[in-house]
């Protein structure tokens, strides 16, 4: 999706106002505030807080889509790929805490399916990359086959986002790369053959 220069500077102000205050602080009456904008200035960019929430949503899927497809065309073995990918996740979502903010106010999202939907599509290929890379490991005689690449899939995403909550609950200050380092060793543990 091809965002205009001032759509990209709205999107990295909403993320600031989510970022500090929460989800509830994104209102337009702020971001104009905040972007020294007046708010009929916004709805020129964008209709409405949906719209923007989208946007952002789908701006930063195409920022970890474009780094995980580099992943996942080079010709390290499916184990180092994956740890690639862990890797890339942790240090994205430890410089990008607003988006974090999003993704877990799914909940918020229950009565707006175009938000609901975005979030189920990203889960859902994302869980899809994970369950081939883990298939591709099987195959290639590194990874445990003796469990479904499905439910391997699950733990490790589960683990992710057990580890990421737990960040934002302390208020992003433990530091999330060390402990993105400590679920991988666990990981690693539980689907190496």
């Amino acid at each position: 999706m091809n965002f205009t220069t001032r759509q990209v500077e709205i999107i990295e102000a909403s993320k600031y106002l989510i970022g500090n205050k929460g989800i509830q602080n994104l209102t337009i009456k702020n971001l104009a505030k905040k972007m020294s904008f007046s708010e009929p200035a916004i709805y020129r960019h964008f209709k409405d807080k949906t719209e923007i929430l989208k946007a952002l949503l789908l701006f930063h899927r195409e920022i970890i889509k474009s780094e995980i497809i580099k992943i996942l065309d080079s010709e390290k073995p499916s184990l180092v790929k994956i740890q690639e990918i862990f890797k890339f996740k942790f240090k994205h979502i430890e410089k990008n805490p607003a988006f974090v903010m999003i993704i877990f106010s799914e909940t918020s999202f229950q009565y707006c399916s175009i938000l609901s939907s975005i979030v189920s599509k990203i889960m859902e290929q994302r869980s899809k990359k994970i369950i081939d890379l883990l298939k591709e490991g099987q195959k290639n005689n590194e990874i445990r086959n003796d469990v479904e690449a499905e439910q391997l899939a699950t733990i490790i995403m589960g683990g992710i986002r057990k580890t990421i909550l737990s960040w934002k609950l302390e208020g992003f200050k433990s530091d999330l790369n060390l402990e993105g380092e400590k679920l991988w060793i666990t990981i690693q543990k539980l689907i190496k053959k």
